[in-house]
């Protein structure tokens, strides 16, 4: 109950400000999904239909976008700098499904996003993007 009453809270703190306006968090937009093939090679995945928006806090590292859906909690694992970037993780129980990392490092206002996505048991995929 915690969970659906801290997500939906965070849902309405997004709502009330424009993209990209709300200083603790990263608006992203993915723009890339690839898989690995059975020959070993990192092509693009199949065409589904997905929200590409991806919303990440940056004082909790909750995570909330359609591809990362499964998830039900999230744990910074790195906060991000000059020389680092952002990293959160998110899992269910002890199975981590999601390494988030937005490269803070990058000077400018807009910041490379990398997802690698564990969620389909033996099937590994990453998104890309740009957080701002």
């Amino acid at each position: 109950m915690k969970l659906n009453s801290t997500y939906a809270a965070f849902m309405a703190a997004l709502a009330a400000y424009p993209t990209g306006a709300m200083a603790g968090v990263y608006s992203c937009e993915i723009k890339e999904w690839v898989r690995v093939n059975d020959e070993g090679l990192v092509r693009p995945a199949p065409s589904a239909s997905f929200k590409r928006q991806v919303s990440i806090d940056k004082e909790t590292g909750n995570t909330v976008g359609d591809v990362l859906s499964a998830a039900n909690r999230w744990e910074i694992v790195q906060r991000g700098s000059q020389e680092s970037a952002f990293v959160t993780l998110g899992s269910v129980g002890s199975r981590l499904l999601y390494e988030v990392a937005v490269y803070e490092f990058k000077i400018g206002r807009e910041k490379p996003l990398f997802i690698s996505d564990r969620s389909h048991r033996g099937l590994f995929s990453a998104f890309s993007g740009i957080c701002q």
